[in-house]
């Protein structure tokens, strides 16, 4: 039964070290399309917003999914959904901070020496995450959410 048990949590701690280093590599990748922008002063710090703008939508369309199908009626009003949209964004922009634009040097060091072909896919899968990360969003938000407020 422990055996079992650790073997799960290694499990998880993989998969967690695994979504780290996809949104390392991300962040990377917004960071480089953004630093060709001319008038763009600051890449690095428009790299970590957008990418927790990116994932906030990612939750908030998990979250219409699931409200969907399990049909959760939570009877919250307008100020809890803003508050508690306000403290997801929050703890996102604290988790970024440290993991990724705290230690920008680093990632952008580490990732900038890619071979061409690794460069190619890395930026198939960054361009393939941002829109589709839009995307489904909006279809989210268009067709699951019925009007309340």
């Amino acid at each position: 039964m422990q055996h079992e048990l650790q073997n799960r949590f290694l499990d998880i701690h993989k998969h967690i070290k695994k979504l780290k280093t996809m949104f390392r590599v991300l962040y990377y990748w917004m960071y480089i399309t953004l630093q060709k922008i001319k008038t763009n002063d600051t890449p690095a710090f428009n790299s970590y917003i957008l990418i927790c703008l990116l994932q906030m939508m990612n939750i908030l369309t998990i979250a219409l999914i699931l409200n969907c199908f399990l049909k959760i009626n939570t009877n919250t009003d307008r100020n809890t959904a803003i508050y508690m949209g306000i403290a997801i964004i929050t703890v996102l922009y604290l988790v970024n901070y440290f993991l990724y634009y705290a230690k920008r040097d680093t990632i952008f060091e580490k990732y900038k020496g890619m071979s061409p072909e690794r460069k190619t896919k890395g930026q198939i899968y960054f361009w393939l995450y941002v829109v589709l990360s839009v995307v489904f969003f909006f279809v989210a938000g268009i067709n699951l959410v019925t009007q309340r407020f």
